[in-house]
């Protein structure tokens, strides 16, 4: 049974895209409510009113549950000057006829404030639609929150006094970072932002975008046009290059007569990138909805050099690649949003996702990574191992919860066996792997019977023993 029906939200199977994440810019839209009368978001939003927007289907029971409750038409009858309550149906297959007559009653019953039906899909596809109902407040700014099914009044004022709004004849933000979230070689290829005019009531016409590394200016990028009030625009500032290591990248607007400083600098996560040799190993295993996972490799000039999906539940697939020197990202997505995190969703295995380099440092480990993540690391001299004369081992992940993964890379051909104990020096568990051949060897152990604490797995290979602690939580 799909995890969409392990919990209480209806969710939408189609769709691939979590939720807005909180104080993105919402997109305008213009509806017609069930009596006719024709209403834009912008417009409301431009007579200082906070709008509450409930997207929800017809036949989405926990809908219907949260309409019963009648919040949103106290909200909205207490505060009619602060706030304005749209129920969107939100599901373009179903007729807006099931309003009135649907599976579930006739909802005009239990929802007393504008009420529509988008036949399109337009809005749910907007405000990345992921599961019934969503709601979400759009502040005066367009800025937009997800606030979820606040159970009072009160609850949803307190979201509503937090909005901001403009309050100075001349004022410009910076809203956002959106470009590479990750740099290689000292240069990070694309960086852009969005900026809003945040002018009550004025245009802004021109002004720049500081580009930062380490506290010093290394660019200008001048802006020229025409932004109102709560307009935003998107700034391509380029390429940055010749940046040290670790250095710290920030961007900040410089506009003639700015009021308000406080909006002006944006410090973004920008990750560099990690030092690899030329032989990467790659090991996915999938949890219990494999279909969901892919990957991609690129290359400095963004071409694909490897990529991979189609998978089978819990399995571990493993790829080895030797890389050209130069800078590569990797790029994980899962088309749900949870990464590989099965467990949050009954009794189920986590799935993780290792990217290792020769010497089997791990360049970067995740479970639960969203929708993806993107990691940077660059093939450099000197790292590569010419000859084996030692056994490499890698546990991983430490800490662990049900499994952890042991990686032999052997010298020679070894006996192997594998002990575990807890801290009383107990043995808990014992695995004799007998002969194994040299090279590298992925080795599941299994921990899910454990409780939680500090353990130790005794690795014999060969005349040679090894100890290696692992804490176990729960």
């Amino acid at each position: 049974m799909k995890k969409t029906l392990l919990i209480i939200a209806c969710f939408i199977s189609s769709f691939a895209l979590a939720q807005l994440p909180a104080n993105s810019l919402g997109a305008d839209f213009t509806v017609t409510d069930i009596d006719g009368e024709t209403h834009n978001l912008y417009d409301i939003l431009d007579e200082g009113k906070t709008v509450i927007l409930d997207l929800f289907a017809t036949w989405c029971g926990p809908c219907w549950s949260f309409a019963e409750t009648g919040v949103l038409e106290d909200l909205q009858n207490q505060y009619p000057d602060a706030v304005f309550c749209m129920a969107i149906e939100a599901d373009p297959s179903t007729p807006e006829s099931d309003i009135y007559s649907g599976a579930l009653g006739n909802w005009t019953t239990v929802i007393d404030y504008m009420m529509a039906d988008d036949p399109s899909g337009d809005i749910a596809d907007d405000y990345a639609l992921a599961y019934y109902p969503t709601i979400y407040k759009i502040c005066p700014d367009r800025m937009v929150t997800e606030v979820g099914q606040l159970s009072s009044v009160n609850a949803f004022m307190s979201e509503v006094e937090s909005c901001s709004q403009a309050t100075f004849s001349k004022d410009m933000r910076i809203v956002s970072y959106t470009g590479d979230g990750t740099h290689c070689g000292g240069t990070l290829q694309n960086a852009s932002v969005q900026v809003q005019n945040y002018s009550l009531g004025a245009t802004v016409n021109s002004f720049n975008v500081l580009t930062m590394v380490n506290g010093n200016t290394v660019n200008t990028t001048p802006w020229s046009g025409s932004l109102d009030t709560y307009e935003t625009a998107m700034i391509d500032l380029g390429s940055i290059s010749n940046m040290p290591d670790n250095a710290s990248i920030s961007f900040e607007i410089e506009y003639e007569g700015d009021m308000d400083s406080s909006n002006n600098m944006l410090n973004p996560s920008v990750s560099g990138s990690t030092p690899s040799s030329v032989s990467v190993s790659l090991y996915v295993y999938t949890d219990n909805w494999a279909e969901e996972t892919s990957w991609e490799l690129l290359d400095e000039n963004g071409n694909t050099v490897e990529n991979g999906g189609g998978y089978s539940n819990y399995t571990l697939y493993e790829y080895d690649w030797n890389l050209d020197y130069g800078c590569y990202t990797f790029n994980i997505y899962d088309a749900y949003g949870d990464g590989v995190e099965a467990s949050m969703w009954g009794n189920y295995e986590d799935g993780y996702v290792s990217l290792n380099d020769q010497s089997n440092d791990v360049i970067w480990f995740g479970v639960q990574y969203g929708e993806g993540e993107s990691i940077a690391f660059e093939v450099v001299p000197g790292l590569d191992i010419t000859e084996e004369t030692e056994n490499k081992v890698s546990i991983f992940p430490n800490p662990s919860t049900d499994f952890t993964n042991l990686n032999l890379q052997l010298a020679n051909n070894e006996n192997i066996t594998i002990k575990l104990y807890n801290s009383l020096g107990q043995l808990v568990k014992m695995d004799q792997k007998g002969l194994m051949s040299h090279g590298n060897h992925d080795l599941k152990i299994n921990l899910d019977n454990l409780v939680e604490g500090l353990y130790f797995i005794e690795l014999q290979i060969g005349n040679s023993i090894e100890l290696h602690p692992i804490n176990v939580v729960k």
